[in-house]
């Protein structure tokens, strides 16, 4: 087979997922590791457009206002109609889904594109296609660089979700310390009751089997389950999760099982940046006199909390309760500290002369 006829075949495969532009097809041709300029790809798709490579599909080009070209798969079948709307929700769905999620699953995803784009090739794909495909950008910030190894236990924790069985948490790195109500937490076995997504990573959420406590552990490669063929009847739980999940601030395990109700004082500025995020189902922004917002919260106090109130330093304070204010504090001292310290150990140091 030529170079050309081989590279003609891998282009058409490219146009099975959707419509390109000049500039798609050369970045596209660049990370498929093929060497060929533009004008050769201009020539290749023309050359592409005056074949009939499989019956009731035919490639047709569009020019725009700007006299810039789109080439496109159409298929004979396919009637759905789609506003422009519908096609930009798919592709910010595609662009901005968590890298941990689909870097691994890029092949799968693929798949469902082309099945899609085949259904729906009639439409007018072609009129956006330089922003959904160049313009959108993930940064993958604070996202979790997942493997192979972390993508497998996703696909065995879906098995026992599915099928419903008991599985048995054997060792934990990440979140040993957290897990306040066990002196010897592992191995431990659980209810498995949902896959959560929280802070770029993916976590299985579920019931202790002894004592019903909430577990929340993430996917790691430190974490190490053990697959079961206990079953069980997931309905029976699933009230009770629900409940003991809605009470938490993010997943932090907290330390005791209290509900608190929390009033927490923002400033102006940093108050109205932050009122417009999703923090807990109970959250209730009240507008204060001074022009300040006072954040009501009914939740457990767990470390995502202390950590959210500390990010603000002296743009936030909390009110009530008691405690809440002792552990913000308490963290807040512990910081100081150790800034203390560091000046401590460069003042001895100019003392003795370094």
């Amino acid at each position: 087979m030529s170079v050309r006829i081989e590279r003609l075949i891998r282009i058409y495969n490219r146009l099975r997922r959707g419509p390109v532009t000049i500039e798609i097809i050369s970045k596209w041709a660049q990370s498929a590791g093929i060497k060929v300029s533009d004008r050769q790809l201009y020539r290749d798709l023309n050359s592409l457009r005056s074949l009939r490579i499989a019956e009731g599909e035919n490639v047709v080009d569009y020019t725009d206002e700007k006299n810039r070209k789109t080439w496109k798969l159409e298929y004979d079948e396919g009637e759905e109609k789609l506003t422009q709307f519908d096609i930009n929700s798919f592709f910010l769905l595609k662009n901005f889904a968590p890298y941990s999620v689909i870097e691994q699953r890029k092949q799968s995803i693929e798949k469902f594109e082309k099945i899609i784009y085949r259904q729906v090739s009639k439409n007018k794909f072609q009129q956006a296609i330089q922003a959904n495909e160049l313009y959108l950008r993930r940064t993958n910030f604070n996202e979790n660089m997942y493997g192979e190894v972390e993508h497998k236990q996703i696909e065995d924790l879906i098995w026992a979700l599915h099928n419903k069985r008991i599985i048995v948490v054997e060792e934990d790195a990440l979140n040993a310390a957290n897990l306040h109500l066990f002196a010897n937490p592992f191995p431990l076995s659980m209810y498995p009751l949902e896959l959560v997504f929280h802070r770029g990573r993916v976590r299985i959420a579920g019931l202790s089997t002894t004592t019903q406590q909430l577990l929340i552990f993430t996917v790691d490669k430190s974490l190490r389950v053990r697959l079961t063929n206990q079953s069980f009847n997931r309905k029976l739980f699933l009230e009770d999760y629900r409940q003991k999940f809605d009470r938490v601030f993010g997943i932090s395990d907290p330390p005791d099982s209290q509900t608190y109700y929390i009033q927490i004082e923002f400033t102006k500025g940093y108050g109205e940046s932050w009122r417009n995020y999703f923090w807990h189902q109970s959250q209730r922004w009240e507008p204060l006199q001074n022009g300040n917002y006072m954040l009501h919260l009914h939740c457990g106090i767990g470390r995502e909390l202390v950590g959210f109130i500390a990010d603000g330093l002296n743009k936030v304070k909390v009110h009530e309760p008691a405690v809440l204010k002792d552990l913000v504090l308490q963290k807040l001292k512990e910081t100081v500290a150790v800034y203390e310290q560091d000046l401590d150990i460069n003042e001895e140091e100019s003392n003795a002369g370094y």
